[in-house]
């Protein structure tokens, strides 16, 4: 059977040579994941021999990766907000992006803000069960359309105890809420990539992860414009807007929020300094 090291080895460059992104890193979350040891225990274990199932189960998973599968998906999770959240096929993988989404949050609301949140387009729950977290008071509505993101943000919600503040609801955005002043937030990472970047993306992307979850239509805007107008009509006085864009949309979501009503609009810099999120208060 092979050794550690010697897995290390031939996936490493197996994975170099497919283009895949951090090879040692890789391989080595995969020998973690299949031996059932810490990541960090795997570097004096050079010459520890794998056992024939873990062998197998390694190789199988390889392979996979060397064919731009995506690792969130091999390993069955991927954090968010320092934390841990199931992903498989069906939902999109959370993005370090996004949690900027939840440091703005922490910004406009106090840790004890009480009353509802919304998280339109919910994916694997990371939003969602990340703002019941964070405020401990706060309740949160969950949105999809489709239904494995719903049973994933589910399945994270019961493991990370925020089941009893989260009402899942299987819909399109924000439709089919009630248009009533009824929420203090509302966020969301809605499909914004345009049918003719999409083939551009990289494979783990455009071949894996599900594409309703990242094309906003032709132009990229169709459902974030939505959600722009859909959410001021359910937004209290003084409730926020929090949504995720591309990084060459900011203007147009400033007009369509400015066209739907919303007061102090402005555009927020990802950590790479892209403009990536509008905020508008109602």
């Amino acid at each position: 059977m092979p050794t550690v090291a010697q897995s290390i080895h031939q996936w490493r460059a197996a994975f170099a040579a497919a283009g895949v992104d951090s090879p040692r890193l890789t391989i080595e979350l995969l020998l973690a994941h299949v031996t059932g040891l810490d990541r960090g225990a795997l570097i004096g274990m050079g010459n520890h021999e794998l056992t024939p199932a873990q062998s197998a189960q390694l190789q199988a998973l390889c392979a996979r990766r060397a064919a731009r599968e995506p690792l969130a998906y091999l390993l069955g999770h991927w954090d968010f907000y320092g934390r841990r959240f199931a992903v498989k096929p069906g939902v999109l993988i959370p993005r370090p992006e996004t949690e900027a989404v939840i440091d703005l949050a922490r910004k406009l609301l106090p840790p004890g803000a009480q009353g509802w949140a919304a998280d339109a387009g919910c994916g694997s729950g990371a939003l969602a069960v990340t703002l019941a977290l964070e405020f401990p008071h706060l309740r949160v509505v969950a949105t999809d359309l489709h239904p494995t993101p719903l049973q994933v943000t589910a399945e994270n919600a019961r493991a990370l105890g925020v089941s009893s503040r989260l009402a899942l609801v299987r819909m399109d955005a924000l439709t089919g809420l009630k248009p009533a002043a009824l929420f203090d937030l509302m966020v969301s990472n809605p499909p914004y990539v345009t049918p003719q970047d999409y083939p551009t993306l990289q494979p783990e992307v455009r071949d894996f992860e599900p594409q309703e979850a990242l094309v906003g239509g032709q132009s990229g805007l169709i459902i974030p414009e939505t959600i722009v107008h859909q959410a001021a009509a359910r937004l209290k006085p003084g409730g926020w807007l929090i949504l995720e864009h591309g990084m060459e949309q900011g203007a147009a979501l400033r007009q369509a929020a400015t066209s739907a009503g919303y007061k102090d609009i402005r555009t927020e810099k990802d950590f790479a300094g892209l403009d990536r999120i509008l905020v508008a208060q109602a």
